[in-house]
């Protein structure tokens, strides 16, 4: 039974190497044949049978006892049956499978490299020539860089026909990773690679003619993962910078670079500076086996900008950004919760800030034909790192920047002009509404005639009063008891003392519900019926403003269909100031995020302790606030981390403004000055004009009596 396991062992054994020599021989025949132990090989050793995985453990014991050929032609490195004992896949541009091992992968890892070390070692005697020996060299160096610093990461190398040698590859290729390959001949070839994958990216690029690679760079500006890890065989420096300067370059955190150097075996080594200088720097050496020094090839460049000058793009918008300026106009300060966010940030990632502002009169900036204007076309164009000033997140710039995490949120209100309050002389009517003084003034017309009829009515069951058997006494009497008059002269039938019981009430309790009621009208002036709602301003018919075009999108945007009504109303301004005419003349409302409105009718509009500008009471939908970066900009990463430390800085400017009011609510009476007591003084004018009229009257009526009595 032993016998047989070991018969059928061996000749599982024999089937696999001969079937690998085979395929060897096969793909050997191009120079784009590429050697593969990838991870899908780590599950298959778990799955052979024991004798075949002792076969394979020998090998990594050094039990293989067939010698290689002694050979030096181009593909000798891969001539011998050890090259594949654990039915190696010979694959040309095609993603490995991932580890589906049900053991320890630690181990069967150790195995698949000690197998490696094993093929090393033999590669290492076939190697003699100068060509060869550079190509070994370079084929370490990309070793060692994959092993130590995209030990983890899925990689994709990517070479043309200059280095399909397999004495560069063939190393490259026996490493664990999960991979892609591609041989790159022209520039469409790039585009078959998957640029954006999840977790560790590595990028390994051997590239003799840089053009197809620098086209696609340039071109295709959606076909690029900015957060992997690249490193470049090229030519030359210059052509490293070139990449570094791209625009894709400079967006991207990690590139190292190698260059042959001149010396038999040694290639320079090259790492970009992103922010911290312009361009790649020389960091090591590589010399046949070993890098002279010891550097990561890909740290974090942003934990630490060295001081780097970050150009920002803002301008004067309070409360977000104040301006201090010398009398030349010079900013001298800049300062506000928007600058405060940025200054921490400063602090804490080492950089300073170079401030430039929009052209005059585009701030935010718009978008015509394609092209944005103002801080957006600064962005959008990468002239500045990054913008501030109560900048909302929205889809509509999503795709000319990046936004970096919110540190604020506001509301977008309507600023709309205060009324005048209505003249305090008309305060003795606002205690009763029209339709209680047309009610009262019906009951008075009503009340002096009814005592007369029944005054008239009583006298004839007994003696009445002859004063209150006069219509015109009748309803004086009525009158006086309206207005809260004792009357000396009293009713003598008790039907008619009846009546005027409870026509004392009913005056009474009116006479003290007005003189109550009017105390509260005198002390506090009466606005006017205002719009509130954005229905109410639907139907107003006035023109809505802002600056630039960005509310005017967000009303068509929205779901409410008043709100989408007034897009139609909508009309943008360059400048605030060019909206506060409109406002005051009663003909506009201004659409603006609530802090800076409320700045405005506190700080440009004062009149008489309050504001001849006012917030509607309902406002637009809420945007949180963030930076803008450029498109893919690595800063965004770290700036979300470090956000939070600015976050306890920011203060609700409609906070202070409620303290304030609650303020001067507190505290004693207010005494009635004459401008409370207008009105009174307007009835006793007119009284006395009543009075003159009426004596006149009077005197003229007596005068023509006496006329008459002479003749």
């Amino acid at each position: 039974m032993r016998g047989t396991r070991m018969v059928l062992t061996l000749i599982i054994c024999s089937i696999i190497c001969v079937a690998g020599l085979t395929n060897s021989q096969e793909h050997l025949a191009h120079d784009t044949t590429l050697v593969e132990l990838n991870s899908a090989n780590l599950s298959q050793v778990e799955r052979m049978t024991p004798g075949v995985r002792n076969q394979l453990v020998s090998l990594a014991e050094n039990k293989c006892h067939e010698q290689p050929p002694a050979s030096t032609s181009k593909h000798a490195a891969s001539q011998h049956s050890c090259t594949s004992p654990a039915s190696t896949d010979l694959v040309h541009k095609r993603p490995s499978a991932k580890l589906e091992s049900d053991t320890s992968p630690v181990t069967v890892r150790d195995k698949i490299k000690n197998i490696n070390k094993v093929l090393f070692d033999r590669y290492e005697k076939e190697e003699t020539s100068a060509d060869m020996l550079d190509a070994a060299s370079l084929s370490r160096m990309l070793v060692a860089v994959v092993e130590e610093e995209m030990e983890e990461c899925n990689v994709v190398v990517a070479y043309d026909a200059a280095y399909s040698h397999p004495a560069v590859l063939h190393r490259l290729l026996l490493l664990p990773n999960a991979r892609q390959v591609v041989k790159v001949n022209k520039t469409q070839d790039l585009l078959e690679i998957v640029w954006v994958s999840s977790g560790c990216s590595g990028y390994v690029f051997l590239l003799q003619q840089l053009d197809p690679l620098l086209t696609f760079v340039n071109t295709h500006p959606n076909s690029w993962d900015y957060h992997g890890r690249y490193l470049f065989v090229v030519p030359s420096r210059d052509d490293l910078e070139s990449l570094a300067l791209s625009e894709k370059g400079k967006k991207t955190e990690h590139i190292a670079g190698a260059t042959e150097s001149g010396a038999e075996g040694e290639w320079g080594v090259y790492m970009n500076q992103l922010y911290w200088s312009q361009g790649v720097k020389r960091v090591t050496t590589w010399r046949g086996h070993r890098f002279t020094s010891q550097v990561n090839l890909f740290p974090d460049k942003l934990r630490d900008l060295q001081g780097a000058v970050l150009k920002a793009v803002t301008f004067e918008w309070k409360p977000s950004v104040f301006y201090q300026r010398a009398k030349n106009g010079t900013v001298l300060l800049r300062y506000g919760i928007d600058i405060g966010v940025v200054k921490t940030l400063a602090q804490v990632l080492n950089f300073t800030i170079q401030f430039e502002e929009p052209p005059e009169g585009e701030l935010w900036g718009r978008e015509e034909n394609g092209t944005w204007s103002g801080m957006m076309g600064k962005l959008s164009r990468n002239e500045v790192d990054l913008g501030m000033v109560d900048l909302y997140m929205t889809i509509i710039r999503v795709g000319i920047l990046d936004y970096s995490a919110s540190y604020d949120s506001e509301l977008s209100c309507f600023m709309a002009r205060t009324e005048p309050p209505l003249p305090r002389w008309q305060a003795l009517a606002y205690p009763f509404q029209g339709i209680t003084w047309l009610a009262i003034l019906i009951g008075l017309i009503i009340s002096g005639p009814v005592l007369y009829l029944l005054a008239r009515g009583s006298a004839v069951c007994g003696e009445e009063m002859k004063s209150l058997q006069s219509l015109s006494f009748s309803c004086y009497y009525a009158l006086g008891l309206h207005c809260c008059e004792a009357q000396v002269t009293l009713p003598q039938m008790k039907s008619t003392r009846v009546f005027i019981i409870f026509l004392w009430l009913y005056t009474i309790t009116i006479t003290i519900a007005y003189s109550t009621n009017l105390t509260a009208f005198l002390m506090v002036t009466k606005p006017p019926s205002i719009m509130e709602t954005i229905k109410e301003l639907h139907a107003s018919g006035l023109e809505v403003s802002g600056v630039g075009k960005f509310y005017g999108d967000a009303l068509a945007s929205a779901s409410d269909p008043y709100l989408q009504s007034l897009k139609d109303r909508f009309q943008d301004y360059s400048t605030a100031e060019d909206i506060f005419s409109g406002v005051l003349e009663g003909k506009a409302v201004m659409l603006q995020n609530r802090p800076y409105l409320e700045f405005v009718a506190a700080t440009k509009f004062p009149s008489r302790g309050a504001s001849r500008m006012r917030l509607m009471k309902e406002c637009f939908a809420p945007f949180s606030i963030a930076l803008g970066l450029q498109r893919h900009s690595p800063l965004k990463r770290k700036f979300d981390q470090g956000q939070k430390e600015s976050e306890g800085g920011v203060v609700v400017a409609g906070e202070t403004q409620d303290r304030g009011v609650r303020g001067g609510a507190r505290g004693g009476g207010v005494p009635l000055s004459l401008d409370h007591l207008q009105g009174i003084f307007f009835v006793i004018v007119m009284g006395w004009i009543a009075t003159v009229l009426i004596f006149l009257v009077e005197i003229t009526l007596k005068e023509r009596e006496s006329s008459r009595d002479h003749l």
